[in-house]
């Protein structure tokens, strides 16, 4: 009966040794990626900033391609937060709206890798 329990912990000790040494993934990592952020700019985001992200009047569409790389990257990661660092007014409180509307479609992106996208093309340099 001792053996047993013995055994038993040696094995429980094991299982979490050997579970410690796996590298952690995050969230955002594991997420499987179904559409790039070229083609989610050009079905999501192009209707209101622009096909060169040069914005949309009609749509309040604000244009994107006079922003660094950084500045974008901040928006983006404010955005899929809720909105907490940005001012508030309607066009932030349309644009939470619309972010959820491309996570729920299964378009969701790394804000990052969307941010160097639309800098690096369409960037007035």
């Amino acid at each position: 009966m001792q053996i047993r329990k013995i055994a038993f912990l040696g094995l429980l000790v094991y299982a979490f040794v050997g579970c410690s040494d796996k590298p952690v993934e995050s969230k955002e990592s594991t997420i499987e990626k179904k559409y790039t952020v070229e083609e989610i700019y050009t079905q999501m985001c192009a209707k209101c900033h622009g096909a060169k992200a040069e914005g949309n009047p009609m749509k309040k569409g604000p244009s994107l391609n006079e922003e660094t790389a950084h500045e974008l990257e901040i928006s983006l990661y404010d955005l899929k937060n809720g909105g907490t660092n940005q001012s508030s007014g309607s066009s932030n409180e349309v644009m939470e709206h619309n972010m959820q509307k491309i996570i729920d479609k299964g378009m969701d992106y790394d804000p990052k890798e969307m941010a160097e996208y639309i800098y690096k093309n369409f960037n007035k340099k």
